[in-house]
């Protein structure tokens, strides 16, 4: 069992990192940190299917090396958000790739989460309906609870 902190390149991957922690200490779980890697932003390419089933299936070798990369990438990513929380000790960072809501929902499934913790950010209807919002995918689709930490508590 674990509690996925589900973080994002920006500022407030601090304050989802905090909460999930302290989430993980309350119901003694492991703590996850995991952030999405993209292909298309981290390696300039034009991929029309970014899943990392996808690019593992599209070119072989060269697509199996993308994919670890993006996960390697990934991974320090969340590792650089860990070191800027005070206190916190034991967190496994985790590197993903593809639909950040899917892949996110998948691996808090096949890692059986208490919860996962995102960050909710202020949109406009409009922004919301053409953008998508990957809080919304996964408070609508997850198979646990999803805790959204506001903004304006980061």
């Amino acid at each position: 069992m674990a509690i996925v902190a589900a973080i994002d390149g920006s500022d407030r991957a601090v304050a989802v990192i905090e909460q999930a922690n302290d989430l993980a200490e309350h119901y003694d779980v492991d703590l996850h940190i995991a952030h999405v890697g993209d292909p298309t932003v981290d390696f300039r390419e034009d991929f029309t299917d970014v899943s990392e089933d996808a690019l593992r299936a599209h070119a072989g070798r060269w697509s199996e090396r993308v994919v670890e990369e993006v996960q390697e990438s990934a991974s320090e990513i969340a590792a650089e958000a860990a070191a800027q929380v005070d206190g916190l000790e034991t967190y496994e960072t985790i590197g993903l790739v593809g639909d950040a809501a899917e892949v996110i929902r998948r691996y808090a499934e096949e890692h059986d989460a208490e919860y996962i913790v995102v960050s909710g950010r202020k949109r406009r209807p409009l922004g919301q309906a053409l953008f998508g919002s990957v809080t919304q995918s996964l408070l609508l689709n997850a198979n646990c609870p999803v805790v959204a930490v506001p903004q304006d508590l980061e």
